[in-house]
């Protein structure tokens, strides 16, 4: 058995009914959010991709409006995926709206061009990647990628993604 029901934030949440427990239907969640942002940048290409090891695979490739590729998914059962460059972050659970929101506030931020990216590079090495938003005269980060390993002897080096498109 499938319902709706409207949470008290006016989302609309889908629940399964399985094996005698209700559950919040993560597939569905993840494709309202990505509806959410498709209406919210109606210019924009979203490209579901299939036979990928995700549940929900979605690239925005580079086109008008876009100057770098975006990747949305929904993986590991109930995690939302955000990827550009190096940058990479999962919101999750995402049965918590305010996970959603953030989501979907993080992905439409860089996609209008308000927030940026900003990748560390030791040499040609990405090391770190940072999700910032503008917050007076200077920047905020709000979400953070890294790898374990930072080559030492190479010149440190900052690269800005932005979609000023």
């Amino acid at each position: 058995m499938v319902w709706a029901v409207v949470d008290n934030l006016g989302q609309k949440q889908t629940y399964k009914q399985s094996l005698g427990m209700a559950t919040l239907d993560t597939e569905a969640v993840a494709r309202s959010a990505f509806e959410e942002i498709g209406r919210r940048f109606p210019s924009l290409n979203m490209v579901e991709n299939h036979g990928e090891p995700v549940e929900i695979s979605i690239t925005m490739p580079v086109q008008s409006g876009l100057a770098h590729e975006v990747w949305l998914c929904l993986q590991n059962g109930d995690e939302l995926g955000f990827s550009v460059g190096h940058f990479h972050i999962e919101f999750f659970p995402c049965t918590k709206p305010d996970r959603v929101r953030r989501y979907i506030d993080a992905v439409s931020g860089f996609l209008c061009g308000e927030y940026r990216i900003v990748e560390h590079y030791r040499g040609t090495k990405c090391y770190r990647a940072q999700l910032q938003k503008p917050e007076g005269d200077h920047w905020r980060t709000i979400a953070n990628w890294a790898t374990i390993w930072i080559p030492p002897f190479f010149k440190k080096t900052l690269k800005e993604l932005r979609n000023i498109g």
